[in-house]
């Protein structure tokens, strides 16, 4: 399960991406990889890669929670090169 907060969703929306596209991400195939940026907790922090029902990559930070089967939607863009190349690997 996803969880965002107002700061989150307007993150999000910021770069043009609903709560709806954000939510589908886990339910597609999808890649969690460790969060490479220096600065975040080990293990924290993951990156979220998938697509949407209408095909568009994205990625998210996301964030542990005490509950190890939600996570908290830190920000999220459209997917890098090198991230859609992540996904297809999987």
């Amino acid at each position: 399960m996803l969880l965002a907060t107002d700061v989150a969703l307007d993150k999000l929306a910021a770069r043009g991406i609903s709560a709806d596209e954000a939510q589908q991400l886990l339910r597609n195939a999808h890649a969690v990889v460790s969060n490479p940026r220096a600065g975040s907790e080990r293990g924290a922090r993951r990156l979220l890669i998938a697509r949407t029902d209408g095909g568009r990559a994205l990625t998210l930070v996301i964030e542990s929670t005490v509950d190890p089967t939600t996570w908290l939607i830190v920000t999220g863009w459209n997917s890098t090169a090198v991230e859609r190349n992540l996904l297809t690997r999987r």
